[in-house]
């Protein structure tokens, strides 16, 4: 299943666009280049991204928010290879050393699932490695030095996300709802 962006609506028809990449007969094509085709073949249409209504639902209202956001760093992010998840979790490893899979899980805010497959990406690129704990179960988890190399390459585009992030909503308005946001995680996690 591919993950799609906003609808386009063209002479009646709806298009979906993929959000990342998708392989089209033999070619992989970027969610980017495949809105540029999608452009160029219906340029004789009008062209109208949904709007966003307000919803009466915190779950869905939040979900609205994260996948705006998420829009706005993975644009940022784009030709590096990562995803946001995978950054935030670099940039983690990079600040914690020796974090176990349990302890970047809980700091992220994700399940043990998610955390095992975002670090197992992570690793098949070379850019972290893992060693067993006291528990064979247990990994410890280090940035490779092609991995510390990469988040240092990527920090202005995280920074100019985030510079693009508080211009969009207010530096004030933007902080509110980063500790909003983490209160409410903190709170609703915790019980």
């Amino acid at each position: 299943m591919i993950a799609t962006v906003p609808r386009v609506v063209a002479g009646g028809s709806t298009i979906y666009a993929p959000r990342r990449s998708v392989f089209c007969g033999r070619l992989l094509v970027t969610a980017r280049r495949m809105r540029e085709l999608l452009t160029v073949h219906v340029y004789a249409y009008t062209i109208r991204p949904m709007k966003l209504m307000s919803l009466p639902c915190y779950c869905a209202t939040l979900r609205q928010a994260a996948r705006a956001v998420t829009v706005l760093y993975e644009d940022m992010l784009a030709g590096s290879g990562l995803h946001a998840t995978q950054f935030t979790a670099l940039q983690l490893l990079d600040r914690a050393r020796s974090l176990t899979t349990t302890e970047l899980a809980e700091a992220l805010g994700v399940d043990q699932t998610t955390a095992t497959r975002t670090l197992a990406l992570i690793r098949k690129a070379g850019l972290a490695s893992d060693t067993v704990g006291d528990d064979r179960r247990e990994r410890h988890w280090a940035l490779s030095a092609q991995g510390k190399a990469l988040v240092r390459k990527l920090k202005p585009r995280w920074e100019a996300a985030q510079e693009a992030f508080e211009k969009r909503l207010g530096r004030t308005q933007a902080m509110a709802l980063k500790e909003a946001s983490y209160l409410a995680a903190h709170r609703l996690s915790s019980g």
